[in-house]
């Protein structure tokens, strides 16, 4: 369980990385769906079967403190992916992320605007004219929030921007000749998701070869969010009987949060029960082990391709999941489990070194990065931060980080200490963590006075992130410290 990351390095540059240091970098981000940020085996924290992300941990960046700001919709990643594409405050996206205005500058946008191509495969969750916008191609595109893994309806890229397209269906077969129509241009009936838009990935590395012009791929993954199904090989992989439940699992949360009743939360019966918790988590674990397994071949293809080590490759999740902490399933909460994400960023050369970077960020903190990191303009619009400092200099980029979630829930934290407050029916709950003595968040010490000082600094500090990220949430309405 408690693995130290390799650090891999080299004494010289390859003739393929010196040929290619005349060429701009290709940029492959790579986002799961649903994953937490300690869902990494390397992480020493969850005994899970991550062994390419563990390579590729092994020559990047892991930023161990990587968080979303939150959500205002119960599908947590709409806002996510809106404000990892655009790099905006959560309250500063149009319709909850589900469009994007033109002034909103798309990462793909100014990619393209810098001499990339920019491709897409997978999960878009964020309107056909932001697709067609950030992307001029793309291929195996599924626009929703979450479907059947195995039966997934699909669109390719198309110009004009209209995605009406229908697939026809005759449902009762056996009794009638009626033909209905459902969303999809096409289907692979029986074949995964995972394994569809990875394919369509490497399709596209293969053709970019030659192509005279960097790329920007951006490969959407709908794992390991569920349904939670994948091929029997990464079952196969775990024993239910050894799953371990978490440190701050509970058989239901403590006081009502407003998100107790929502989609994700009846998923498991409640009270939670054990076996059934770790049925969830075993299955959690078997679908990043198949993401993993295709991030592999992502990362195969680009090597057999010539283009690794001028390839930066970005790893991350759009937000995390309970899966029975705090007796709770979903990611409509501010608990770590669901805010913390996965960021890995790996540059170019073959003789970078793996480092764990435990300085404060966001996902929307990406597109500034990406674009510093290729010397692209970063747009006006863009909210977020370079994270070029921490990976260079290890610097700190940010002192603070603000959660929300709809209009009930709250938090900052400093790294150290999180204030988390409910406002739930008027009905009023204050949380304080110790989060480096206590990062399963299991002792509340709010109502212990000697910590008085310190939640009086982060609810100044709370106030003063509300009016910088322009939240102006029903929750504030009346509320005072």
């Amino acid at each position: 369980m408690n693995k130290k990351l390799t650090l891999l390095s080299t004494a010289m540059l390859s003739v393929t990385s010196l040929l290619a240091a005349d060429k701009n970098p290709n940029v492959i981000l790579i986002l799961a769906d649903d994953m937490r940020g300690s869902a990494m085996n390397f992480l020493g924290v969850e005994d899970v079967h991550t062994p390419n992300l563990d390579k590729l941990a092994a020559e990047s960046t892991v930023f161990s403190n990587a968080h979303i700001m939150g959500g205002t919709s119960g599908a947590v990643s709409m806002p996510s992916r809106a404000m990892l594409m655009t790099g905006k405050y959560l309250y500063t996206l149009e319709k909850q992320g589900a469009t994007v205005p033109d002034d909103h500058i798309l990462i793909g946008e100014a990619l393209q605007q810098a001499g990339y191509n920019s491709f897409h495969t997978g999960k878009w969750h964020n309107g056909y004219q932001a697709m067609n916008r950030c992307f001029n191609d793309a291929k195996g595109i599924y626009f929703g929030g979450m479907y059947d893994h195995w039966n997934v309806p699909l669109y390719d890229y198309n110009a004009d921007g209209n995605y009406g397209k229908k697939r026809p269906v005759v449902k009762n077969w056996g009794k009638s000749n009626e033909v209905t129509y459902e969303v999809g241009e096409y289907m692979y009936s029986g074949k995964h998701s995972v394994d569809i838009f990875t394919e369509d990935a490497v399709e596209y590395i293969e053709k970019q070869k030659g192509a005279g012009k960097p790329f920007f791929l951006s490969v959407a993954y709908m794992s390991p969010h569920d349904p939670r199904t994948m091929p029997d090989e990464y079952m196969r992989q775990y024993d239910r009987d050894n799953i371990q439940l978490p440190p701050n699992y509970m058989d239901k949360h403590p006081f009502d949060n407003g998100e107790l009743v929502i989609r994700d939360e009846v998923l498991a019966a409640i009270p939670r029960v054990p076996d059934e918790i770790k049925k969830h988590i075993t299955e959690y674990y078997a679908m990043i082990t198949h993401v993993d397994r295709r991030v592999g071949d992502i990362v195969k293809a680009l090597k057999e391709t010539g283009e690794y080590e001028n390839t930066i490759i970005v790893f991350a999740g759009d937000n995390g999941l309970a899966v029975g902490q705090h007796g709770l399933m979903g990611k409509q909460n501010v608990y770590e489990h669901s805010v913390r994400v996965p960021l890995m960023i790996k540059g170019t050369g073959n003789n970078t070194q793996g480092k764990i970077s435990d300085k404060l960020c966001y996902l929307i903190d990406v597109f500034p990065t990406v674009c510093d990191m290729v010397g692209a303009d970063i747009p006006s619009s863009v909210d977020g931060v370079s994270l070029v400092p921490a990976i260079k200099e290890d610097k700190p980029v940010r002192d603070y980080l603000y959660y929300s979630y709809m209009d009930n829930q709250r938090a900052v934290s400093d790294g150290e200490w999180k204030l988390c407050e409910y406002n739930v029916k008027g009905v009023r709950t204050t949380q304080l963590f110790d989060l480096k003595n206590d990062p399963w968040e299991m002792t509340n010490l709010a109502g212990e006075k000697k910590y008085g000082k310190i939640i009086k600094k982060l609810r100044k500090q709370m106030s003063l992130e509300q009016v910088e990220t322009k939240d102006n949430s029903a929750f504030w309405n009346g509320f005072v410290f």
